[in-house]
Parts: structure tokens; sequence; C-alpha cells
């Protein structure tokens, strides 16, 4: 009999059987895909040169990350940010430096305002207990709501939009303004979710994500092409039914996002605080797209590569060149009304339409382009991460941090620092670890 059953191949369930195994328990974890790595994935075009097509970014704030890359030699490097951002709307391209845009007066004013009270209103959730919430009315609206309220300005609210929309992974009318605020709380501040120096897109994997996963994968036993489809569990043995095998271990970890719990069926059945926590945690749905050119010829122009455009199907975009600026690559972000239509589209039509739109924007056609819809993903569901919809931290948020021995979860949505992040992941990891060990 196994100790442990870790059912997820990303980042959290890795690492979490890297912890376990460290304190001499034998575990397996189970992957239902045919790779590792979850929401983190690097692919290499034919030159050789990594596209991740998932999560990538380093914050200097990211300890544990930057612990595991620093012990296992992971090469990294600074995002590129010399030279000014670009803010493009329906008729002009205007230049600026900084994270705020150079909008019109007005329009300034009422932008910093917003973000000014969003700060504020942050220090009233606490990270480790969001479903205490001391202001309901905050859980009872979406983000957009208060964003109607609060903004004056369209140009201002059109800002904030593609911001907070790009950082979330979700729309504004998605989101429960509380757990906005959770967000932010979990990161420390609005601030590092928006700064590339300094912030949360401070550093990149130079050879892509996939060498932390596989320093992680390298110290655990695990195998892929096995979704789990059925758990029995009592008080001191589970048994793990895939499409393949089947487990017998003391406890079982669920290292996936709280969408998916629904997927497994559970024998006796989940309590329903558990089991519903699927129908209201649903996953972001953010389009990745990566363009390639033989050079970063916008930094000839005195570019950073930035972008914030109000407008379109890509709203931000990045400069991920290599750290040589060998080549270059720009990676950028499809939110909004206009990337949600294109789900709806062939795969063949989204190429084209996301090469026209870098195209647009750099006024060069790309070499290469990769797209990534995560919601195509089966067993993912959609990307950056799960976001609670109004009501969901009050009812469903402690049920979401709670284990149900011999039941325990972890993944980034159920951290309370850096939640929707590597770092997140790693946390809930450390954390659900801890929980486990107590009683086995």
């Amino acid at each position: 009999m196994l100790d442990v059953v870790i059912v997820g191949g990303g980042v959290s369930g890795l690492y979490a059987a890297y912890l376990l195994q460290q304190k001499g328990l034998k575990v397996q974890v189970i992957e239902g895909s045919a790779r590792l790595g979850g929401r983190l994935q690097t692919i290499y075009t034919p030159e050789g040169h990594p596209v991740d097509l998932g999560g990538q970014w380093i914050a200097p704030q990211h300890t544990r990350l930057l612990n595991w890359i620093k012990v296992h030699r992971i090469p990294i490097h600074p995002t590129y940010t010399t030279g000014a951002n670009l803010l493009i709307t329906r008729n002009r391209r205007r230049r600026y430096h900084g994270s705020i845009p150079r909008l019109s007066a007005l329009a300034l004013l009422d932008l910093g305002w917003g973000l000014a009270r969003l700060k504020r209103m942050a220090r009233h959730v606490s990270p480790q207990s969001p479903w205490q919430i001391s202001r309901p009315a905050w859980d009872e609206i979406s983000l957009a709501t208060w964003m109607r309220k609060q903004f004056y300005t369209k140009e201002a609210r059109k800002t904030f939009a593609v911001g907070l929309s790009t950082v979330l992974g979700c729309e504004p009318e998605e989101v429960s303004l509380w757990h906005t605020l959770f967000y932010i709380q979990s990161a420390g501040s609005l601030e590092v979710l928006i700064q590339t120096q300094g912030g949360a897109q401070e550093m990149k994997f130079s050879q892509g994500a996939q060498t932390l996963v596989e320093t992680l994968s390298s110290q655990v036993s695990w195998v892929i092409d096995e979704p789990v489809r059925r758990i029995i569990w009592e008080r001191r043995r589970v048994q793990v039914y895939t499409t393949k095998h089947h487990y017998d271990a003391r406890v079982v970890l669920l290292a996936i996002p709280p969408a998916l719990t629904g997927h497994i069926g559970f024998e006796p059945p989940l309590p329903p605080s558990y089991s519903q926590l699927a129908q209201h945690m649903p996953m972001g749905s953010v389009t990745k797209v990566v363009a390639l050119y033989d050079k970063p010829f916008w930094r000839e122009e005195g570019l950073s590569g930035h972008i914030l455009r109000l407008e379109g199907g890509v709203r931000v975009t990045f400069d991920t060149s290599p750290a040589d600026g060998s080549y270059g690559q720009i990676t950028g972000f499809g939110v909004g009304p206009n990337a949600r239509s294109l789900l709806r589209l062939s795969p063949e039509e989204r190429q084209a339409y996301y090469e026209a739109e870098l195209h647009s924007l750099f006024g060069v056609r790309p070499q290469r382009l990769y797209y990534k819809v995560w919601a195509e993903e089966p067993l993912i569901g959609g990307c950056y991460a799960g976001y609670f919809t109004p009501g969901g931290w009050r009812y469903f948020g402690e049920s979401m941090r709670r284990s149900l021995p011999p039941l325990y979860w972890c993944g980034t949505e159920r951290s309370s620092t850096w939640a929707g992040y590597i770092e997140g992941a790693m946390a809930a990891a450390e954390q659900a670890t801890e929980d486990l060990l107590q009683v086995i």
C-alpha cells in the first residue's frame, strides 16, 4: 500500500510529492493527460527556441520558486523593459514609461483614484481566511459592477478593465469584487501584480518553464495518461481507480483545480459544500499568443515591446526574447469580448486572426506564431486559475481550504499567498503536506 496518491502532475502535485518523499513516505503521482506540468507547457520551434504557452514568470517575491531555481541551477533572465511602452486606443498610439499609461488628464486622475480606492479596500481581506467577510456587500457584486460606479471616464474604465482582466485571467463581469481584493492581498499589493520590474513579470525561464517541471519530476514517481475516475474513501484507506489501474493508499492528495473535482466520482459522495465548490469556481479564459521574429526590431525604435491596447483581441504584450536578443519573441494575451468571440472559430481561423493582430501591432508579420486556448484542455479547463463568482468565498471558501481526511487538496487556487501563480502552487503544496503529515 502506498502512503499517498497524488492526483495531478502539475507544479503543486509534483512539489508535494517531492516534499513527502523527503519525509520518507511512499508516494505516487497520477497525471491524467499525456504530459506533466499542468498549466506550464513549453514547446519548441523547429529552430529549437522555447515557447512557453503557460506560466513562465517569476517575481522577486517568489521565494520558494527562486530557492528551487537556485538549488537546481535553472537559468532565468529579466524580462526586457528598456524603452517606451505603448498605449493603443482606437485612434492613437501613445508612448509612456512605467506601469500607468499616458491617458488624458481627467482619465488619469479617474484611474488613479480608482486604483487607490481598490488598494484601500483590499486591506479588509485576510488572505488566510477570506471567507470571513467583513464587507458582505463586496462579495455580492462583480468587479464590473464596482467599476461602473467607480470610474467616470470611459478611457479609465477601459484601461482598468484590460489590466485587471489580464491579471485575473477572466473578465470583470465574471469575478466577484471580493475575489479581486483577495487576489491583490495574496500577492501583497496591486503594484506587484501589474508591474514588470519588481513585480510579477520581472523574470522568466531562459530555456522554458519545462526546465522547472523536469527538475521536479526527476525526483518523484509518476505516471501519465491515467485519468482518475473514482475514489473510494474510508477513514484509514483510499482506493483510487484510473482508466488503467487501481491504487491503494492511506491518503489521497488532489492537486487539481477545484472546477475539476466534479470529473471524479467519490464514494461516499463529498459533502455538498465540497462538491458544489466546482460549480462556483470556474476557470479563467485567456488565450496566450507567442510570436517570433528574426530579431527584436522594436528595440531599435526605442520600444520595450510592452503594449496596452484598449480595443482588439490581443490587449497586452511583453518582450519575452532571449537574454542575448538573438531573436525576437513577443508574448501577448487575448482577453476581452473579441478574444472570447474567437473561441467559436476554428483553430485555423484563430491562427489567421492572431497573425493579423500581431502584424497590426508591430508592423511586421511574425515568422512563427503559436497560441494556446487553455479552455480546450479537458483536464485543466482554463487559465490562469479558478476564480470565485459573487457569493463564492462566503459559502465555499472555507471548504476550499479545509482538508477532509483522508482527502487533501492543493493547487494554486488554494494558496493564501500568490494565488494563481507558480509560487502559489508551491505554497499550497507546502501547506497541504504539512496538514497531511500531522495525521499520517
